[in-house]
Protein backbone atom coordinates (compact mmCIF):
# COMPACT_ATOMS: atom_id res chain seq x y z
CA UNK A 1 0.00 0.00 0.00
CA UNK A 2 2.76 2.44 0.92
CA UNK A 3 4.68 1.67 -2.25
CA UNK A 4 1.57 2.32 -4.37
CA UNK A 5 1.00 5.70 -2.70
CA UNK A 6 4.59 6.72 -3.39
CA UNK A 7 4.20 5.62 -7.01
CA UNK A 8 1.04 7.71 -7.47
CA UNK A 9 2.63 10.79 -5.86
CA UNK A 10 5.63 10.56 -8.15
CA UNK A 11 3.36 10.30 -11.17
CA UNK A 12 1.39 13.38 -10.09
CA UNK A 13 4.55 15.40 -9.60
CA UNK A 14 5.86 14.34 -13.01
CA UNK A 15 2.68 15.61 -14.65
CA UNK A 16 2.95 19.16 -13.23
CA UNK A 17 5.02 22.00 -14.65
CA UNK A 18 8.16 23.22 -12.94
CA UNK A 19 7.52 25.89 -10.34
CA UNK A 20 10.35 28.42 -10.69
CA UNK A 21 11.91 30.70 -8.17
CA UNK A 22 9.65 33.42 -6.73
CA UNK A 23 9.84 36.72 -8.69
CA UNK A 24 10.11 40.10 -6.94
CA UNK A 25 7.13 42.43 -7.39
CA UNK A 26 7.25 44.82 -10.35
CA UNK A 27 8.61 48.27 -9.55
CA UNK A 28 6.27 49.95 -12.08
CA UNK A 29 8.64 52.85 -12.68
CA UNK A 30 7.50 54.85 -15.74
CA UNK A 31 9.91 55.19 -18.61
CA UNK A 32 11.76 58.49 -19.00
CA UNK A 33 10.10 61.39 -20.82
CA UNK A 34 12.26 62.21 -23.85
CA UNK A 35 10.38 64.92 -25.76
CA UNK A 36 9.93 67.88 -23.40
CA UNK A 37 9.52 71.21 -25.22
CA UNK A 38 9.29 74.71 -23.72
CA UNK A 39 8.44 78.02 -25.41
CA UNK A 40 7.81 81.52 -24.10
CA UNK A 41 4.56 82.88 -25.53
CA UNK A 42 3.69 86.37 -24.33
CA UNK A 43 3.75 86.31 -20.52
CA UNK A 44 3.63 82.52 -20.24
CA UNK A 45 5.91 79.51 -20.63
CA UNK A 46 4.11 76.80 -22.58
CA UNK A 47 5.35 73.22 -22.26
CA UNK A 48 4.57 70.00 -24.08
CA UNK A 49 5.65 66.39 -23.54
CA UNK A 50 4.41 62.81 -23.76
CA UNK A 51 3.77 60.46 -20.83
CA UNK A 52 5.07 57.05 -22.04
CA UNK A 53 2.77 54.03 -22.33
CA UNK A 54 5.15 51.60 -20.59
CA UNK A 55 7.21 51.20 -17.45
CA UNK A 56 10.89 50.27 -17.46
CA UNK A 57 9.73 46.63 -17.15
CA UNK A 58 7.56 46.97 -20.27
CA UNK A 59 4.33 46.94 -18.30
CA UNK A 60 1.44 49.34 -19.01
CA UNK A 61 1.55 52.70 -17.21
CA UNK A 62 -1.73 53.08 -15.35
CA UNK A 63 -1.49 56.01 -12.95
CA UNK A 64 1.28 58.56 -12.51
CA UNK A 65 1.87 61.91 -10.90
CA UNK A 66 3.71 64.48 -13.03
CA UNK A 67 6.55 66.44 -11.44
CA UNK A 68 7.21 69.29 -13.89
CA UNK A 69 9.61 72.03 -12.85
CA UNK A 70 11.01 75.33 -14.10
CA UNK A 71 14.15 75.94 -12.07
CA UNK A 72 13.09 75.01 -8.55
CA UNK A 73 9.45 75.98 -9.06
CA UNK A 74 6.84 73.22 -9.57
CA UNK A 75 4.42 73.66 -12.47
CA UNK A 76 0.99 72.10 -11.87
CA UNK A 77 -0.07 69.32 -14.26
CA UNK A 78 -3.37 67.48 -13.90
CA UNK A 79 -2.66 64.66 -16.38
CA UNK A 80 -2.16 61.18 -14.89
CA UNK A 81 -2.35 58.86 -17.90
CA UNK A 82 -0.18 58.17 -20.96
CA UNK A 83 -0.45 60.60 -23.86
CA UNK A 84 0.49 64.12 -24.96
CA UNK A 85 0.43 66.71 -22.16
CA UNK A 86 0.30 70.49 -22.56
CA UNK A 87 0.97 72.77 -19.60
CA UNK A 88 1.75 76.43 -18.99
CA UNK A 89 2.87 78.74 -16.24
CA UNK A 90 2.96 82.55 -15.94
CA UNK A 91 6.42 84.10 -16.16
CA UNK A 92 7.47 85.22 -12.66
CA UNK A 93 9.16 88.62 -12.54
CA UNK A 94 12.30 86.96 -11.16
CA UNK A 95 12.73 84.86 -14.30
CA UNK A 96 13.04 87.78 -16.74
CA UNK A 97 16.61 88.06 -17.96
CA UNK A 98 17.49 84.62 -16.58
CA UNK A 99 18.12 81.23 -18.15
CA UNK A 100 15.63 78.77 -16.68
CA UNK A 101 15.97 74.99 -16.96
CA UNK A 102 12.84 72.89 -17.34
CA UNK A 103 12.52 69.14 -16.77
CA UNK A 104 9.85 66.59 -15.91
CA UNK A 105 9.78 63.24 -14.15
CA UNK A 106 6.98 60.82 -13.39
CA UNK A 107 6.07 59.29 -10.05
CA UNK A 108 4.15 56.05 -9.66
CA UNK A 109 1.58 55.19 -6.99
CA UNK A 110 4.30 53.90 -4.63
CA UNK A 111 6.33 57.10 -4.83
CA UNK A 112 9.03 55.83 -7.16
CA UNK A 113 10.27 58.34 -9.76
CA UNK A 114 11.28 57.89 -13.37
CA UNK A 115 14.61 59.23 -14.59
CA UNK A 116 14.46 63.00 -15.29
CA UNK A 117 13.47 63.97 -18.81
CA UNK A 118 15.57 65.81 -21.34
CA UNK A 119 16.36 69.26 -19.94
CA UNK A 120 15.25 72.37 -21.86
CA UNK A 121 16.92 75.69 -21.07
CA UNK A 122 15.22 78.93 -22.12
CA UNK A 123 16.33 82.52 -21.63
CA UNK A 124 13.25 84.35 -20.39
CA UNK A 125 12.59 87.87 -21.67
CA UNK A 126 9.98 90.54 -21.01
CA UNK A 127 6.64 89.44 -22.51
CA UNK A 128 6.37 90.14 -26.23
CA UNK A 129 3.28 92.18 -27.11
CA UNK A 130 0.72 90.83 -29.56
CA UNK A 131 0.72 92.76 -32.88
CA UNK A 132 -1.96 95.45 -33.11
CA UNK A 133 -4.08 96.99 -35.90
CA UNK A 134 -3.96 93.73 -37.88
CA UNK A 135 -5.66 93.85 -41.30
CA UNK A 136 -6.03 91.40 -44.17
CA UNK A 137 -7.42 92.68 -47.46
CA UNK A 138 -7.64 91.41 -51.04
CA UNK A 139 -5.01 92.92 -53.34
CA UNK A 140 -4.40 92.70 -57.06
CA UNK A 141 -1.67 90.07 -56.62
CA UNK A 142 -2.94 88.17 -53.56
CA UNK A 143 -3.95 88.93 -49.99
CA UNK A 144 -2.29 91.95 -48.35
CA UNK A 145 -1.63 91.75 -44.60
CA UNK A 146 -0.42 94.59 -42.38
CA UNK A 147 -0.04 95.21 -38.65
CA UNK A 148 1.71 97.38 -36.06
CA UNK A 149 3.76 96.78 -32.94
CA UNK A 150 7.25 95.90 -31.76
CA UNK A 151 9.10 92.81 -32.91
CA UNK A 152 12.32 91.69 -34.56
CA UNK A 153 10.40 89.43 -36.91
CA UNK A 154 6.86 88.16 -37.36
CA UNK A 155 5.31 84.78 -38.10
CA UNK A 156 2.34 84.68 -40.47
CA UNK A 157 -0.28 81.94 -40.20
CA UNK A 158 -2.94 80.96 -42.73
CA UNK A 159 -5.69 78.59 -41.60
CA UNK A 160 -3.65 77.71 -38.52
CA UNK A 161 -0.41 76.79 -40.34
CA UNK A 162 2.66 79.01 -40.57
CA UNK A 163 3.23 80.25 -44.13
CA UNK A 164 5.91 82.90 -43.67
CA UNK A 165 8.45 84.59 -41.39
CA UNK A 166 9.06 88.24 -42.28
CA UNK A 167 11.12 91.16 -40.96
CA UNK A 168 8.68 93.89 -42.02
CA UNK A 169 5.20 94.50 -40.58
CA UNK A 170 3.51 93.50 -43.83
CA UNK A 171 3.06 90.45 -46.02
CA UNK A 172 1.55 89.68 -49.43
CA UNK A 173 0.13 86.17 -49.66
CA UNK A 174 0.58 85.64 -53.39
CA UNK A 175 -0.68 82.05 -53.07
CA UNK A 176 -4.19 83.17 -52.08
CA UNK A 177 -6.70 82.18 -54.75
CA UNK A 178 -9.57 84.35 -55.93
CA UNK A 179 -12.92 83.19 -54.59
CA UNK A 180 -11.47 81.30 -51.61
CA UNK A 181 -11.75 82.27 -47.93
CA UNK A 182 -8.81 82.25 -45.52
CA UNK A 183 -8.13 82.81 -41.80
CA UNK A 184 -4.99 84.78 -40.97
CA UNK A 185 -3.02 85.43 -37.78
CA UNK A 186 0.30 87.11 -36.97
CA UNK A 187 2.73 86.55 -34.09
CA UNK A 188 5.69 88.75 -33.11
CA UNK A 189 9.07 87.18 -32.29
CA UNK A 190 12.29 88.37 -30.60
CA UNK A 191 15.61 86.70 -29.88
CA UNK A 192 15.90 85.08 -26.46
CA UNK A 193 19.36 83.66 -25.92
CA UNK A 194 19.89 80.90 -28.46
CA UNK A 195 16.16 80.71 -29.21
CA UNK A 196 13.19 83.00 -29.65
CA UNK A 197 10.28 84.23 -27.58
CA UNK A 198 6.98 85.01 -29.26
CA UNK A 199 3.80 86.91 -28.58
CA UNK A 200 0.35 85.45 -28.47
CA UNK A 201 -1.15 85.25 -31.95
CA UNK A 202 -3.58 87.90 -33.08
CA UNK A 203 -7.25 87.03 -33.29
CA UNK A 204 -8.05 85.27 -36.54
CA UNK A 205 -8.92 87.55 -39.45
CA UNK A 206 -11.32 85.78 -41.82
CA UNK A 207 -11.41 87.20 -45.34
CA UNK A 208 -12.46 86.10 -48.83
CA UNK A 209 -10.15 86.91 -51.72
CA UNK A 210 -12.48 88.78 -54.09
CA UNK A 211 -11.10 90.32 -57.29
CA UNK A 212 -12.47 93.86 -57.45
CA UNK A 213 -9.50 95.30 -59.30
CA UNK A 214 -10.09 96.56 -62.86
CA UNK A 215 -7.58 95.95 -65.64
CA UNK A 216 -5.19 98.76 -66.52
CA UNK A 217 -6.33 101.42 -68.97
CA UNK A 218 -5.65 100.44 -72.58
CA UNK A 219 -3.19 102.45 -74.64
CA UNK A 220 -2.24 102.92 -78.27
CA UNK A 221 -5.72 103.25 -79.77
CA UNK A 222 -5.39 103.97 -83.47
CA UNK A 223 -8.26 104.56 -85.93
CA UNK A 224 -7.92 104.47 -89.72
CA UNK A 225 -10.83 105.72 -91.77
CA UNK A 226 -11.74 104.06 -95.05
CA UNK A 227 -14.76 104.06 -97.27
CA UNK A 228 -17.83 102.93 -95.29
CA UNK A 229 -15.68 101.60 -92.39
CA UNK A 230 -13.32 102.68 -89.65
CA UNK A 231 -10.50 100.29 -88.63
CA UNK A 232 -9.54 100.31 -84.92
CA UNK A 233 -6.52 98.72 -83.26
CA UNK A 234 -4.86 99.08 -79.83
CA UNK A 235 -2.18 97.62 -77.62
CA UNK A 236 -2.98 94.19 -76.22
CA UNK A 237 -3.83 94.03 -72.50
CA UNK A 238 -1.24 92.19 -70.40
CA UNK A 239 -3.72 91.25 -67.62
CA UNK A 240 -3.54 87.54 -66.80
CA UNK A 241 -7.30 87.35 -66.20
CA UNK A 242 -8.38 89.32 -69.30
CA UNK A 243 -11.71 88.15 -70.70
CA UNK A 244 -12.44 90.52 -73.61
CA UNK A 245 -12.53 94.13 -74.89
CA UNK A 246 -15.29 96.66 -75.36
CA UNK A 247 -15.47 99.30 -78.09
CA UNK A 248 -17.18 102.63 -77.43
CA UNK A 249 -18.32 105.17 -80.01
CA UNK A 250 -19.45 108.64 -78.96
CA UNK A 251 -19.73 107.39 -75.38
CA UNK A 252 -22.10 104.55 -76.28
CA UNK A 253 -21.17 100.85 -76.23
CA UNK A 254 -20.65 99.81 -79.84
CA UNK A 255 -19.26 96.27 -79.45
CA UNK A 256 -18.93 93.90 -76.50
CA UNK A 257 -16.95 90.67 -76.08
CA UNK A 258 -14.29 91.58 -78.65
CA UNK A 259 -11.62 88.87 -78.43
CA UNK A 260 -8.71 90.58 -80.19
CA UNK A 261 -7.27 94.12 -79.94
CA UNK A 262 -8.83 95.20 -83.21
CA UNK A 263 -12.28 96.05 -84.50
CA UNK A 264 -13.91 97.20 -87.76
CA UNK A 265 -16.82 99.63 -87.47
CA UNK A 266 -18.95 99.12 -90.62
CA UNK A 267 -21.88 101.20 -89.42
CA UNK A 268 -20.36 104.61 -90.16
CA UNK A 269 -21.65 107.30 -92.50
CA UNK A 270 -19.52 109.19 -94.98
CA UNK A 271 -18.46 112.67 -93.86
CA UNK A 272 -19.44 112.17 -90.23
CA UNK A 273 -17.12 112.65 -87.26
CA UNK A 274 -16.84 109.87 -84.62
CA UNK A 275 -15.10 109.55 -81.24
CA UNK A 276 -13.80 106.10 -80.28
CA UNK A 277 -12.51 104.55 -77.03
CA UNK A 278 -11.85 101.00 -75.84
CA UNK A 279 -11.82 99.23 -72.47
CA UNK A 280 -10.77 95.83 -71.09
CA UNK A 281 -12.92 93.47 -69.00
CA UNK A 282 -11.46 90.74 -66.77
CA UNK A 283 -12.85 87.31 -65.87
CA UNK A 284 -14.58 88.74 -62.79
CA UNK A 285 -16.46 91.48 -64.62
CA UNK A 286 -14.14 94.34 -63.66
CA UNK A 287 -13.79 96.91 -66.43
CA UNK A 288 -10.82 99.18 -66.99
CA UNK A 289 -11.17 102.94 -67.48
CA UNK A 290 -11.84 103.83 -71.12
CA UNK A 291 -8.80 104.61 -73.20
CA UNK A 292 -8.01 108.11 -74.35
CA UNK A 293 -10.57 108.91 -77.09
CA UNK A 294 -9.61 109.21 -80.72
CA UNK A 295 -11.69 111.33 -83.11
CA UNK A 296 -11.87 110.77 -86.84
CA UNK A 297 -14.08 111.80 -89.78
CA UNK A 298 -15.14 109.13 -92.24
CA UNK A 299 -14.32 110.09 -95.89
Amino acid sequence: MRAAAIFLLCGWLAGCGYIGDPQPPALNIPMQVMDLQAEQVGGKIKLRFTIPDLTTEQLPVTDVTVDLRGGDAPIPVAARAPGVVEAETPVPAGWVGQEIAFFVRLQNAKGRYSAPSNQVVRRVVAPVATPAAFTAKPARDGMALAWAGAGESWLVFRDGAQVASVTKAEYLDAAAEVGKSYRYQVQAAVKAGGGVAVSERTAEMAVTHADTFPPAQLAGLNVIASTNANELSWERSTESDLKHYRVWRDGVLLADAVDVPAYTDRTVESGKKYSYAVSAVDAYGNESPKSQPVEITTP
